[in-house]
C-alpha cells in the first residue's frame, strides 16, 4: 500500500476532494496523511482558523474514511482540538507548523497528550535560503524537541530543505523520522537519508497539492535502493506509526 504522509487539503468542498484524490489515483497513492491549515493560511491563527481547519479534514475523512488520515493543526495557544479530533474522533497524528518554534516549552502539554495518546506529531521544518519565517523551525528545534520527549514519536517535515545536514543531526535520535515531501526531486536524497537513518525512519510524503504526487514519488522510485526499502518508504513505516 502507498501512503502519502504528507498532503494538505485546502477545504473540505466535494469537487476539491475529489481533485485531490484524482491526482492521488494516478500517481497509485492509496492512503492520505491530511492535514489542514485552515483556508487562510496565518503565521498566528486564531481560534477560528484553528477550528475551520479541523472542521474540514474531520468531513473529509467522514466522506472518505477509506482514503484520508486525519491530522489536527493546533499551536501552543490552542490545545482543545487534539481531544475532539483524536480522543473522540478519527484523527491519527498532531499536525504543528509555525505559530511556535518546536522546542517551544509551550508545546510540551501537545507533546504529553501526544505520547499519552500515542498519536505522532508532524512538525513543519525548513532551512529557506531565503530565510525562514518567524517562527518557523529548523531541525535543530526538533532534535531538542525529541531529546527532551524521548517517547514522543515526531516526524519532521521535508527533511527539513538540507537533506545532508539533516540526516546527520537526527542520525541518533531514534524518535525522530522524516518524510521527503516538498522541494525538488534531486538525485542521492533518500540515498543519503538511508546511510545516515535508515528505512524504516523514512516517509514518503508529497505535500500536494501545492507539489505533484507523482513528481514527489520519483525520489523514493529512482533510488538505487532494494524493493523492501522501497515498500517501506512508500508506506509500511508511516502505517505503523499510525497503525492504518
Amino acid at each position: 500500500m502507498v501512503i502519502d504522509a504528507h498532503v494538505h487539503i485546502l477545504n473540505a468542498e466535494p469537487d476539491h476532494l475529489h481533485r485531490v484524490l484524482a491526482a492521488a489515483d494516478l500517481a497509485g497513492v492509496e492512503k492520505l496523511c491530511i492535514s489542514s491549515l485552515s483556508r487562510t493560511w496565518s503565521e498566528f491563527p486564531t481560534a477560528s482558523q484553528i477550528e475551520e481547519a479541523a472542521e474540514d479534514v474531520l468531513e473529509a475523512c467522514e466522506e472518505h474514511p477509506d482514503r484520508f488520515v486525519g491530522g489536527v493543526y493546533v499551536s501552543a495557544d490552542h490545545l482543545g482540538m487534539i481531544e475532539r479530533c483524536i480522543v473522540n474522533g478519527p484523527c491519527r497524528f498532531i499536525k504543528l507548523w509555525i505559530s511556535q518554534y518546536a522546542d517551544d516549552p509551550r508545546l510540551d502539554p501537545i507533546y504529553e497528550r501526544g505520547i499519552a495518546l500515542n498519536a505522532p506529531v508532524l512538525a513543519h521544518s525548513w532551512i529557506k535560503a531565503t530565510g525562514n519565517m518567524t517562527c518557523e523551525s529548523t531541525c535543530h528545534n526538533v532534535v531538542r524537541t525529541a531529546r527532551r520527549h524521548p517517547s514522543l514519536k515526531i516526524w519532521l517535515a521535508h527533511f527539513s530543505g538540507r537533506w545532508e545536514e539533516t540526516a546527520r543531526i537526527v542520525r541518533d535520535v531514534p524518535n525522530v523520522c522524516m518524510d521527503l515531501s516538498g522541494g525538488e526531486p534531486e538525485d542521492g536524497i533518500v540515498e543519503c537519508l538511508l546511510t545516515h537513518v535508515g528505512a524504516e525512519r523514512l516517509f514518503f510524503g508529497s505535500d500536494a497539492p501545492g507539489r505533484s504526487f507523482a513528481v514527489q514519488m520519483t525520489k523514493v522510485l529512482s533510488a538505487d535502493i532494494g524493493e523492501t526499502e522501497r515498500r517501506m518508504i512508500l508506506g509500511e513505516n508511516v502505517r505503523r506509526w499510525l497503525h492504518v
